[in-house]
């Protein structure tokens, strides 16, 4: 019964085509090859063939030399004629024998002669005795030669403060006068007269320098004012405004009233203002004579 019931199988009743398991004991099978990776070896560039070379700097150019050559198998004729160097800069020299007509023309000189302008210094330098100043005014030409307004010279600073003093000092001192005797009866009516008669006698002075160019003042030192441009009396309105123009010569420190005594016109501000000049009117046998209207 024992031997019925065991379980490994004989060695003598194996079974075709059965293997028996390995026993423990065994040794396993052995695996596969261990991996070597191959042998690195390091990179190496190519060399360049006869080397790098930068390109040249800006500037660096140098040109070929020995000058143009033709080519292979051609032959250029030299240029006919023979063509001068280019003048070196500086070396210019205009040519020679004056101007020449061109070919056929015919041109015949300028009919007339034309005299050469005067010079420097040809004209008297005395303003009564002709031209003095371009810019002092333009009354007309005579002869060639400017000549002052009317043929008069203008007037010289100390005749016209003489006729100043007449027209304003003494006149003032006139009216102030007069004020200081209405005072003593109310001071409120010498007060008021002098105002009203000073603005009158001024605008009376304007009507004089405009109607006639002459004033109680320069009836006495015989001056005359007129335009600097018409030699003719410049009217009322413009004589008004002239005698309000005084203002700014005073209120400079009284500076415009000395202007005359350097100015090529012989002007006071009010003057160049109203463009008028004060005349030296000796020769009019009229000139002392006072006009009231």
């Amino acid at each position: 019964m024992s031997d019925q019931n065991s379980t490994t199988p004989d060695s003598g009743e194996a079974v075709p085509g059965f293997l028996p398991p390995a026993t423990p004991d065994q040794p396993a099978p052995p695996g596969p090859p261990a991996y070597t990776p191959p042998p690195t070896t390091p990179y190496s560039p190519p060399a360049a063939s006869g080397g790098y070379a930068p390109p040249p700097t800006p500037g660096a150019y140098e040109p070929p030399t020995g000058g143009y050559s033709q080519p292979p198998g051609a032959s250029y004729p030299p240029p006919a004629g023979s063509y001068p160097e280019p003048p070196t800069p500086g070396a210019y020299e205009p040519p020679t024998g004056g101007y020449s007509q061109p070919p056929g023309a015919s041109y015949p000189p300028p009919a007339g002669s034309y005299p050469e302008p005067p010079g420097p210094g040809a004209y008297p330098p005395a303003y009564g005795q002709g031209y003095q100043d371009p810019n002092a005014f333009n009354p007309g030409y005579q002869g060639g030669v400017l000549q002052p307004v009317g043929g008069a010279p203008l007037a010289e600073w100390p005749k016209r403060a003489l006729g100043g003093l007449i027209d304003y000092v003494a006149a003032g001192v006139a009216i102030s006068i007069v004020g200081s005797v209405l005072s003593n009866i109310s001071s409120g009516l010498g007060g008021t007269v002098n105002f009203v008669l000073s603005i009158g006698w001024m605008l009376y002075l304007g009507y004089l320098s405009g109607t006639t160019g002459i004033t109680p003042g320069r009836a006495l030192t015989k001056t005359k004012l007129i335009g600097e441009a018409t030699g003719a009396p410049v009217g009322v309105s413009n004589g008004i405004v002239r005698q309000l123009a005084h203002i700014i010569d005073t209120i400079i420190c009284y500076i415009g009233w000395l202007f005359p005594l350097w100015d090529a016109k012989k002007q006071t501000i009010a003057d160049k203002i109203m463009k008028t000049v004060v005349i030296d009117n000796s020769a009019d046998p009229n000139a002392g004579t006072i006009k009231w209207s």
